[in-house]
């Protein structure tokens, strides 16, 4: 079931702000963070499979 999956993320960037949070996803995308890869690939997967 896709449409009502949650995704529970554990993560300091809660605390951070929504500016903060882009400017941390941005910098670990430019480096090749390989988890944020993994994540967006699981994501673009679920998307997809509908």
């Amino acid at each position: 079931m896709i449409d009502k999956t949650t995704v529970i993320i554990h993560s300091q960037l809660a605390n951070m702000t929504l500016e903060k949070r882009r400017e941390w996803f941005e910098r670990e995308k430019e480096m090749g963070n390989p988890i944020l890869k993994q994540i967006s690939q699981a994501i673009r997967d679920c998307q997809t499979a509908r």
